[in-house]
């Protein structure tokens, strides 16, 4: 006859480890994506808990099943994952930002297209200054430390003891305003070429009366538009790679 036996602090801790990887893999760049199936996010967290649950077994703690410890645990691993995942997504969100405020000073405000992360509406250039932030991310293996540091957070910040502090609070308002220094940043050269374009349009116009404005203005600030993005994409991988560093480091401080 064959019995069963089941242990009831390593399915405590399984189920742990599900918890904060669902939180935090749900909210993390192309992962939140509305294009992949629930089935195959499901499958993953899965897959990484099993193949985590060996190593990290041991220095883990079992969390309480009771119904009000679940709730406290709960609510704590949404506030982790929350400020993990945000803290990412400022980066990419700051990209798809500064390509809002180039599609608009360009006039290509009105062209709009499905957002691949968020399932909305977006201008055209938004979306790819958002794929191309999300090629850096990628290609400077930002997702390897991501996945490092979740590991490291179970020994270290354990399931169910993360609270969010006064200085924790200040730090994360604080990168939330980077996002708009930052698509500033990359916006900038663009948008202040187009803004003395439009000045010059104006002149054109108030000198010329005969020149019909409305028609020309828009090829030529569409293409100046897309000659200026061009050419500035090239300090962009440095702009991003030097604020994933950043983030990188509060996220390390952060779990450490």
């Amino acid at each position: 006859m064959v019995t069963l036996n089941i242990n009831i602090t390593e399915v405590a801790i399984c189920l742990a480890i599900i918890l904060r990887l669902s939180v935090i893999l749900f909210m993390l760049p192309i992962f939140n994506a509305g294009q992949i199936p629930n089935n195959i996010k499901v499958c993953t967290i899965l897959a990484l808990a099993f193949m985590l649950f060996p190593f990290i077994k041991h220095d883990m703690q079992p969390i309480a099943l009771d119904s009000g410890s679940i709730v406290f645990i709960i609510v704590g691993e949404l506030i982790f994952g929350i400020v993990l995942s945000t803290s990412m997504l400022l980066v990419i969100s700051a990209f798809a930002f500064a390509g809002e405020l180039i599609s608009f000073e360009m006039g290509l405000g009105f062209a709009q297209v499905a957002d691949p992360q968020t399932g909305g509406d977006s201008t055209l250039l938004s979306v790819f200054a958002q794929l191309f932030a999300l090629m850096i991310f990628f290609s400077l293996n930002v997702h390897h430390f991501i996945l490092k540091l979740i590991v490291e957070s179970f020994k270290t910040v354990p399931v169910g003891t993360f609270t969010l502090d006064t200085v924790l609070f200040t730090k994360i308002i604080f990168l939330m305003g980077q996002l708009f220094v930052l698509a500033l940043k990359l916006a900038a050269p663009v948008i202040s070429v187009l803004i003395l374009t439009q000045l010059s349009m104006g002149l054109m116009s108030k000198f010329a009366p005969q020149v019909n404005i409305l028609t020309t203005s828009f090829p030529l600030t569409i293409g100046i538009g897309f000659v200026l993005m061009s050419l500035t994409m090239i300090i962009w991988k440095d702009m991003a790679a030097h604020f994933f560093v950043d983030l990188l480091h509060f996220l390390g401080n952060l779990v450490r």
